[in-house]
């Protein structure tokens, strides 16, 4: 049995230790015999212990009068986790199959030695250095707000929130401007890097991690992968 579920005779002795799959008869030598119903119960258990459930917990649940009940309500939920995580993981396949589709050019772009990898290592350490002060500008505006919003509300004096208001708006600007002065973008086409004006990167379709712009080289428009500008890796 402990074959057949894969798993070890020790850990089918302590569960049996345990009260949780007693066997269904023993031979006159004291071998355990386990049934076709025991073996569809240990089946349960190892399902009901992958959910994280606890051994205590999983013997009250069997043993307990609505077991029945208790039972499909948890495995209907595990099935319901379980189809979310599927559909997640095919979105993220189709996801990475187009990416994959799209860097037909990647081969034009090799690491062949130890500088381009260190290039490329200092240039992801720059970009989450950059989107870490963003972050933490992003969480002063919060703060400046929240706090402008519970001062007035409890004063009455809406002035400070105003005040506030300006403030975040101006600390925005001023993150807003360093974030493109920060970071180049690299073409898909003609691998060219480059820096775009502030008002077409602004307003310009995005993901985390790429921009929809004109290449000034090659005039194409398409999602440029974002990276650190030269002068930021090397002020």
């Amino acid at each position: 049995l402990a074959k057949r579920a894969g798993i070890s005779v020790r850990t089918l002795q302590y569960y049996d230790q345990k009260d949780l799959l007693k066997p269904t008869a023993t031979s006159e030598g004291g071998r355990r015999i386990y049934t076709a119903d025991d073996a569809a119960t240990l089946k349960l258990i190892l399902l009901l212990k992958s959910m994280g459930l606890k051994l205590a917990a999983i013997r009250e649940t069997l043993t307990s009068d609505n077991a029945q009940p208790v039972l499909e309500l948890l495995l209907a939920e595990q099935a319901q986790r379980l189809e979310h995580d599927r559909d997640q993981a095919v979105a993220q396949l189709k996801t990475v199959t187009a990416v994959r589709k799209s860097l037909t050019g990647a081969a034009n772009l090799p690491l062949k030695s130890i500088q381009d990898m260190d290039r490329l290592m200092a240039n992801q350490r720059a970009l989450r250095q950059v989107h870490l002060r963003l972050v933490g500008g992003g969480l002063v505006m919060d703060a400046l707000e929240m706090a402008g919003l519970v001062y007035s509300w409890l004063t009455g004096n809406w002035w400070v929130f105003g005040g506030a208001m300006l403030v975040a708006v101006l600390v925005a600007i001023g993150l807003t401007r360093h974030y493109f002065l920060q970071v180049a973008y690299t073409c898909p086409h003609c691998h060219t890097t480059f820096q775009p004006r502030f008002w077409q990167a602004f307003w310009a379709g995005h993901s985390p991690r790429t921009r929809k712009l004109t290449c000034p080289h090659c005039g194409q428009t398409d999602f440029c992968v974002e990276t650190i500008a030269k002068d930021a890796l090397n002020p």
